[in-house]
C-alpha cells in the first residue's frame, strides 16, 4: 500500500536529519497541559509544534496555527526553550503574532528513563503579541513536573504550576496556581492514547476556577518524530468549552 503524502514527507525530513540511536526516546511538552520532566539530549534540538486548533467559547471563536516550541538541549539534565505563538485569530477580526514564552528545564533526575522523574521550569512571558491578542504585560512563574511509571504498562505524570498574572482589570498582579494530573498507554507499538485532568486557580478577583478533560492520541512515525490530534473540554462555566487540535514533534 502506497504511503501517505503527510507520512512519506515526514520520513523524507528524518532522512535528511538522521539522529543518533544513542538519543533518550522523545519525550515532549505537548499533546496534554502535564509538561514532561525529560530534557533534549546536550546538543540537540526539539521542535514541538501545534499545527492547529480551534476554540469554541460561548459565542466566541478563534483558531491558532503554528505555536512551536523550540528546545535546545544545554547539557545532560537542561534545555532552553522560546514558545513561539505565530498566528492567533479571534472573534472580531483581531490576528497576528502572540506572546513569546522563555523557558529552561533542568531535570533534578530520572533523565535516563528511572521509574520517576522530577524537573524545576522557570519561565518568562514577553509582551510581543500584537494588539489586544495580549495584555501587553511581562508575566511568569515555576512550573514543577513530576513522572513516574505504574502498573500495567501505564505512565503517570503530575504538575505545579505557580504564576504570577497580570489582573484582568489592570489591578496589578495576582499568584495562580495550575495543577494538571495526566496518564498515558500504547495502544500499539506505534500509537498511544492519553488522558489528563486540569485544574487552574487565581487570586485576581475577576478570574473564576477553571478545570479541564483534556484526551488524545499520539502516533510515533519515525524514530524520534510523533503526530499527536486530541480535544481539551472545559468542565467549569469559566474555562474555554472546546479546543479540538493537531500537532507534531520531532528531535534531531
Amino acid at each position: 500500500m502506497p504511503l501517505s503524502p503527510l507520512r512519506t514527507a515526514l520520513l523524507g525530513l528524518s532522512a535528511i536529519a538522521p539522529v543518533s540511536a544513542d538519543l533518550r526516546p522523545l519525550s515532549t511538552d505537548r499533546p496534554d497541559t502535564t509538561e514532561s520532566p525529560y530534557t533534549v539530549d546536550a546538543g540537540h534540538y526539539q521542535f514541538e509544534m501545534e499545527i492547529g486548533s480551534w476554540t469554541r467559547d460561548g459565542r466566541e471563536r478563534e483558531y491558532s496555527l503554528g505555536e512551536l516550541n523550540a528546545k535546545v538541549g544545554l547539557d545532560d539534565s537542561k534545555d532552553l526553550q522560546f514558545v513561539l505563538p505565530f498566528f492567533t485569530h479571534v472573534s472580531g477580526g483581531e490576528e497576528g503574532f502572540g506572546d513569546i514564552e522563555v523557558r529552561l528545564k533542568w531535570n533534578l533526575w530520572g533523565d535516563d528513563g528511572d521509574s520517576t522523574a522530577f524537573a524545576i521550569m522557570p519561565f518568562l512571558k514577553l509582551p510581543t503579541a500584537h494588539g489586544n491578542l495580549g495584555n501587553g504585560k511581562y508575566e511568569g512563574g515555576l512550573i514543577l513536573p513530576f513522572a513516574f511509571k505504574g502498573p500495567a504498562g501505564w505512565d503517570f505524570g503530575t504538575e505545579a504550576e505557580f504564576d504570577l498574572n497580570a489582573g484582568k482589570d489592570g489591578d496589578g498582579y495576582h499568584p495562580a496556581f495550575l495543577a494538571s494530573f495526566t496518564s498515558s498507554h500504547d495502544l500499539t507499538e506505534k500509537t498511544g492514547v492519553f488522558l489528563e485532568l486540569v485544574s487552574i486557580l487565581s487570586a485576581d478577583p475577576a478570574s473564576d476556577w477553571e478545570a479541564y478533560f483534556n484526551t488524545g492520541l499520539t502516533w510515533e512515525v519515525a524514530a524520534h518524530w510523533q503526530l499527536d490530534g486530541g480535544v481539551r473540554i472545559g468542565l467549569t462555566g469559566a474555562s474555554t468549552d472546546f479546543t479540538p487540535f493537531l500537532g507534531a514533534s520531532a528531535k534531531f
